[in-house]
This record gives structure tokens, sequence and C-alpha cells, in this order.
């Protein structure tokens, strides 16, 4: 008989971690790969990030699933706590045997019991296997530029993004959004941790003269001709995107990169960067309740980037 098992202990996250080995995490060896998901779970805490499987009484793990607790902002205004779910995976034994199906929709009654508005995952595989069970999918694109592509000149200029401005950031990040989107909702919590998952090492904060204006995260990554400068996202409410760009190009010149790329809003990538729709990492939301079940959100009306990607 299978059960669902809302938190695994040590012993089920490590096999979990185990059967994932081979597809997520073969560029390292398994004890690698286990201090990983182990280290996302302490970084996370248990308020955020747990692991959530289905048991056989038998056959032990069948299929296991990271449970996020995040929240959306919704247009118009307001916030919605949702569930995160990532890392799907059923163990090879047990393919086509619905497990992954009945693990989900476990997860799902759980958050609805729990009074959470929406379900948000990013597919990797084909996204109708997830549209059966209700989720949309929202567009999805990775831009890229050679960096004399961008503007050649920017007044702005960069520092280091210290701990005391993570408040700042935040409340760029807010501010940058038309109220009509719907996006991610961060705490300074989450914030911190997806920056550290997703590897933003990168945070400087722009500045306009002798003030603040907003920030910028991005990393240069690889070497030679791949060298890339990887933009996860900026924010400055009032400062010309043109401005920005500039501040873009000269960080990309200065670490060497040959390629600036990002997953960008559409209004911050037109007309600089070359757009190519992503096969994987594409966002899907399931509504659990009235509070966006009622609300059709167009398309180019949300925003899902690769910072919030888990």
């Amino acid at each position: 008989m299978r059960r669902y098992v809302p938190d695994l202990d040590e012993r089920l996250v490590r096999e979990a971690a185990s059967h994932t080995h081979p597809f997520w995490g073969k560029s390292v060896d398994l004890a690698t790969h286990v201090s990983w998901q182990f280290e996302q779970l302490r970084r996370a805490g248990p308020a955020i990030l747990r692991y959530v499987g289905l048991v056989d009484d038998t056959a032990g793990l069948v299929a296991s699933i990271k449970r996020y607790a995040l929240a959306l902002s919704l247009p118009g205004g307001g916030v919605a706590s949702v569930v995160g779910i990532g890392a799907v995976f059923t163990r090879e034994d047990a393919r086509k045997s619905g497990a992954a199906s009945a693990l989900l929709e476990a997860v799902l009654a759980e958050a609805r019991a729990e009074g959470m508005s929406a379900a948000l995952l990013y597919s990797d595989i084909d996204p109708a296997f997830y549209a059966r069970l209700g989720f949309h999918a929202f567009p999805a694109f990775e831009h890229t530029a050679a960096p004399e592509a961008l503007p050649a000149s920017s007044a702005l200029s960069l520092r280091r993004a210290e701990d005391r401005d993570e408040g700042a950031m935040l409340a760029a990040y807010e501010a940058s959004f038309d109220p009509s989107f719907l996006r991610p909702h961060r705490t300074p919590e989450v914030f911190r941790f997806f920056r550290w998952r997703n590897r933003a090492e990168g945070a400087w904060i722009l500045r306009a003269e002798d003030r603040d204006v907003g920030y910028l995260l991005a990393t240069a990554r690889g070497a030679g001709p791949d060298r890339t400068l990887w933009v996860d996202e900026w924010a400055a409410p009032d400062i010309a995107r043109s401005e920005v760009l500039g501040v873009v190009r000269r960080l990309a010149e200065r670490e060497g990169a040959r390629t600036v790329a990002g997953h960008l809003r559409p209004e911050e990538a037109r007309p600089f960067f070359d757009a190519r729709p992503l096969t994987a990492e594409i966002p899907m939301v399931a509504p659990l309740d009235d509070r966006l079940r009622s609300q059709a959100v167009p398309p180019d009306r949300a925003f899902f980037g690769h910072l919030d990607h888990f």
C-alpha cells in the first residue's frame, strides 16, 4: 500500500537523492549530490522547504518532491500563499504506475487544506503532463546579446551590495513591476535563499551621483569564448533602461564576457537581445481557490525569472 509522507526523514531524503543523482547530479559524485540536497534544506529551513514522498509499505520510497512554501503577488494587489513543487521524481522501476500523479495530487490537496491559493512549478518535461492536473504554462525565454549591442554609455556607477541593502533591494523589486503583473512575492528569507541556491553571487547597487537608485544581479560565468555575464535581474524604478544596460555592458567588458544572457522581462530585452523560447524551466501555475481562478492572467502579464527557479 502506498501512503503520502508529508515530511521525509533523513534516511528517506538520502534515498530520494540517490534516485535523482543519475539524472540531476551526474556531474558530481553521489556524496556531493546528497550533501547539496541537505544544504538546501538547511539554508531554506522547514518553513520554506521540505521533502515529501510516496512510500510503499514493502517497496520503500516510490516518488519524491521538494515542496516549497512561497507566495505570489497578484494582479491588482494582494499576496497569495502558494505551494512550490520541485524535483518531481519517480523511481525507475515504478514508472507508469501513476506514482507521480498520486504524489502531486496529495501535495495539492494538502496545500488546499492549508489555505494556499495556487501551486507553482517549473516544468522540465512535456507541460501537457502538468496541464492535465490544472497547471497553465506561461512564456519562458532566454535572452542573449553581445556586449557591443548594448548602449555604449551610462551615467550610473556600481558598488557591491551589502547585507544592509537587502530591504532596499526588495523594495526596488516590488516598485519595478506594473501592479497588473502576476509574479513571485519575496520575503527577505526567500530572497536570500534563492540568491544562494541559484548562485547569484554578483550583487550590485546601482548609483546615480551620490544616491542608490536600484540593484543589479549579474555574475560572470565560464571562460574564454564561453564566458558569459549572466543577468538574473535588475530593478531600478524611474531609471531609464538604457542607463542600466550601459552599466551591464561596462560590467561585461570588465569581466571579459563575450555574451550577456538572462531570462528577462520582454520590455527589458527588446530590441537589444535575441530571444529563444525555453524547452525547460517553463513556469506553470495551477489555481487552488477563487483568488487566482477568477482572474484570467494574460501570458504577457506574468513574469517568473531565473532567480526564482527551483
